[in-house]
């Protein structure tokens, strides 16, 4: 596989795996348990597509920088999103943002579009890897379906994206 295929997958294993993070900071204190079980299920996916999307970069190491100048803007900003997220509060703070890119969120939809450049790079090794990012792009798009579910919910309920917390004399 090519370097730079290899590098690509590298920088998307590195937001990947931030994201995962995110999402495990945005569950803390969320007293709804389906939205705590929607957001364990993308975190443990995304931390699942970074050792997966590591393991296909065939050991090529990414700087954050080097990962900037190739994967461009969106992915920094998805980086520092991703980063920035404390809560369930800032992850939907992030998806109201969606379509800027500009968040956690977005990473559900741009991972799906860095897949499709590495597949037209032309240096996916070999049928296996193919159906490995194939699935991923597929587990990208469920994650966006949770998403606007958890969205939905929230605003159903009222809370207006307040974060619930659970009673610790419940625990």
């Amino acid at each position: 596989m090519e370097r730079d295929a290899r590098v690509v997958l590298c920088c998307m294993s590195m937001l990947e795996r931030a994201v995962a993070e995110a999402y495990a900071r945005a569950l803390r204190g969320e007293a709804d348990p389906a939205i705590r079980a929607a957001l364990t299920f993308i975190s443990a996916d995304s931390e699942k597509h970074a050792r997966v999307l590591e393991a296909l970069a065939s050991g090529a190491a990414c700087r954050r920088d080097e990962c900037q100048g190739l994967m461009g803007t969106a992915w920094g900003r998805e980086m520092e999103a991703a980063e920035r997220v404390a809560d369930l509060r800032g992850l939907l703070a992030g998806y109201d943002d969606l379509l800027s890119l500009e968040s956690a969120a977005g990473e559900e939809y741009s991972a799906q579009i860095f897949l499709k450049a590495v597949e037209s790079m032309g240096s996916i090794p070999s049928a296996l890897a193919h159906d490995l990012l194939r699935m991923i792009s597929e587990d990208e798009e469920r994650h966006g379906r949770l998403l606007s579910a958890i969205r939905n919910r929230i605003a159903a309920s009222g809370q207006g994206g307040r974060q619930r917390r659970r009673s610790s004399a419940g625990s």
